[in-house]
């Protein structure tokens, strides 16, 4: 999990940005106050999407119309604490979690975060244990990138153990992708110039030398320079 973080921080680094966080939350850790809950599937989809659109008012509404008990309501109530830097978020998150589950998965983040320190990456890592995704098949971390000039994540990942399975491959997987749209809207409006690389060959010809120009061109291009 610590690998597969550094690697998308160097990736954002190299494309240019200097400024940007990456946000990280265990949907273990969620779904362990799920558990606790013991609410219905109708009301668990509810508040998956009150939680996802941060209406924290309307998620412990919710939750008092299900007659959860008090102890998940107080824990789902302090989620909108528990985002932001360092390890003192999880030491908040400790004090709320309900089950060993959920103290596990507080304890695999403490371990990512000591990692990504020794890589002296932490000033890039953010938490947040409200995080639960949109779909259902991450398994451990998820991870969300953000940075200033674009309205949504730059980068989404996470982990995604039974996934692969599906396919026909028991196999534990990580992934991410990079959302280019937007990092390329976060790039322009912030103003960082892109390197375009190896500069490019522009070929100036009178009409009637058309053929020799793309004769040219070709061989050009067949020796890998742009034209």
């Amino acid at each position: 999990d610590a690998e597969m973080l550094a690697l998308v921080i160097d990736c954002l680094k190299n494309a240019g940005l200097e400024e940007f966080q990456i946000s990280i939350g265990n949907v273990d850790f969620f779904q362990s106050l799920i558990e606790e809950s013991e609410i219905d599937d109708e009301t668990e989809e509810r508040l998956r999407e009150l939680i996802n659109n941060r209406n924290f008012f309307g998620a412990d509404e919710l939750l008092e119309e299900a007659d959860a008990k008090p102890v998940s309501r107080k824990a789902f109530s302090a989620l909108s604490e528990m985002v932001g830097g360092g390890v003192e978020i999880l030491e908040e998150a400790k004090k709320v979690a309900p089950s060993k589950k959920a103290m596990k998965a507080i304890r695999r983040l403490e371990k990512i975060y000591a990692i990504l320190s020794v890589y002296k990456m932490e000033q890039y890592i953010t938490f947040d244990l409200s995080m639960s995704g949109i779909y259902g098949y991450y398994t451990g971390i998820i991870f969300r990138g953000y940075t200033f000039g674009t309205g949504d994540a730059i980068v989404k990942g996470g982990r995604y153990d039974h996934l692969v399975e599906k396919f026909g491959k028991e196999e534990p997987a990580i992934g991410f992708a990079i959302v280019v749209d937007e990092l390329m809207s976060a790039l322009s409006r912030q103003k960082i110039q892109i390197s375009s690389g190896e500069k490019s060959s522009l070929i100036l010809y009178d009409k009637e030398r058309l053929k020799d120009a793309i004769q040219l061109a070709m061989e050009f291009r067949g020796k890998d320079k742009n034209t």
